[in-house]
């Protein structure tokens, strides 16, 4: 699979320094079973050029039930990391906004200024005012609410382009913000991927200004809606949005190991408060994460077609990788990978789903640090997932819905953007 790329060497050192693994029977975990985890999680944090000293929170489940969750290091000096240390989760906030968004569309609320029914072939100037050229025949295509939460809305970057006059390592409000990209004319190039933190901007403001007109005042607004609809009916206690305490256990929020980190990357540009939202602004610890996918799986976070359509072939990023709506998706030997990264200044956070659809099996692995720029993180993440599928029972119910299919032909190539994680906040 050509996914990013894993050392071969660096995995099979760690395979064959392993004890060699017992099948475990369906529903059976073992102190044995906990300890191969443990092992290969102790010598990556061991690995490397350098030690790997700052905290890791990871929560791995297999087919719905936590197997392993567990803290190392320090999450801030002298406070031991636990699987319920909170992290701040970078772009794996986009998986909140697009569940957010479809459910929204679930409720059929009226767009206020077109008056139909929102729909993911709502355009952005049918929810919010002075965006009519996003729509404009030139264009080609109208920028919709689907091509948003699939990056092909040919937005061009606003971090190109920063309003007149405002400070890009400072603070600027979400109406600065959309006051600048609606000068902003999208692509004539529909349906090219394009990764880029705005388009989930704009998806939290329509809901926002969708969810400001309903009859329910604590659901009235971006951050209450994704509140009420996804963080409390799903008993997400330590998920919310960095900078508002009462949504989530700020006792527990991890402080940044900079570690090797240059001084001057330690506050980079286009990271302070509307620059984020709905893109790259929320908190959460490993085990919220594993309850997360899990609500995902069964179908109470969002509804099975949803769900399908989070995890549908959209857009393809390269050869053999696709974005869907929040998650990137690879496809391998009959295994389907939903993933996605986050990285912000001070941390960095990795979750995956992985799914055999044919047998009915799944692996949830979520990993967090404190530490900057980890990229090695998703190569754990495939290290853990491969000694999961040991553990795996021989049969469990096959899914009732279709699985994705490889290839959607009607989205054109294009590979993703390069610009540094802390501009895009992947």
């Amino acid at each position: 699979m050509l996914r990013y790329s894993l050392s071969l060497v660096w995995i099979t050192a760690l395979m064959i320094s392993l004890p060699s693994a017992r099948h475990a029977r369906a529903g059976e975990w073992s102190a044995y079973d906990t300890a191969q985890f443990d092992i290969l999680i102790d010598k990556w944090r061991k690995g490397g050029k350098q030690p790997r000293r700052a905290a890791l929170s990871v929560a791995i489940g297999i087919n719905g039930e936590l197997v392993f969750a567990r803290g190392y290091g320090e999450a801030r000096p002298g406070q031991i990391a636990t699987e319920r240390t909170v992290y701040h989760i970078g772009s794996l906030s986009k998986q909140f906004t697009a569940a957010a968004m479809l459910n929204l569309i679930d409720k059929a609320p009226v767009s206020p200024r077109s008056l139909t029914p929102l729909s993911l072939a709502s355009t952005v100037d049918a929810v919010l005012p002075g965006f009519e050229n996003w729509s404009a025949p030139e264009i080609g295509s109208p920028v919709t609410i689907r091509r948003l939460l699939t990056m092909t809305s040919g937005l061009p970057s606003l971090l190109n382009r920063p309003p007149p006059g405002s400070d890009p390592w400072g603070r600027i409000s979400s109406g600065e913000l959309i006051s600048a990209l609606k000068a902003l004319r999208p692509s004539a190039r529909p349906k090219v991927f394009a990764y880029d933190n705005f388009n989930y901007f704009v998806l939290s403001q329509i809901i926002e200004t969708v969810s400001c007109r309903s009859p329910d005042a604590n659901s009235r607004g971006f951050m209450p809606f994704v509140r009420s609809m996804l963080l409390t009916p799903l008993a997400l206690d330590d998920t919310g949005f960095v900078g508002d305490p009462k949504s989530y256990r700020a006792a527990r929020v991890a402080t940044p190991s900079w570690g090797n980190t240059p001084s001057h990357m330690r506050r980079p540009a286009f990271v302070q408060s509307a620059w984020l939202q709905g893109a790259a602004d929320m908190a959460s610890s490993a085990t919220d994460l594993f309850k997360w996918n899990r609500a995902i799986m069964r179908g109470t976070a969002v509804t099975p077609a949803n769900r399908q359509l989070m995890f549908s072939n959209a857009a393809r990023v390269t050869l053999t990788r696709y974005y869907g709506m929040g998650w990137f998706i690879d496809h391998d030997a009959g295994w389907d990978w939903f993933t996605h990264t986050g990285f912000v200044p001070g941390y960095t956070a990795s979750n995956a789903i992985v799914q055999n659809p044919v047998k009915g099996h799944w692996i949830s692995v979520t990993l967090l640090t404190n530490a900057d720029g980890m990229r090695e993180l998703e190569k754990l993440s495939e290290a853990i997932v491969r000694i999961a599928k040991r553990h795996l029972p021989l049969v469990v119910a096959q899914p009732s819905e279709p699985r994705p299919a490889l290839f959607f032909r009607s989205v054109q190539f294009a590979e993703p953007p390069g610009p540094p994680p802390y501009l895009t906040g992947r």
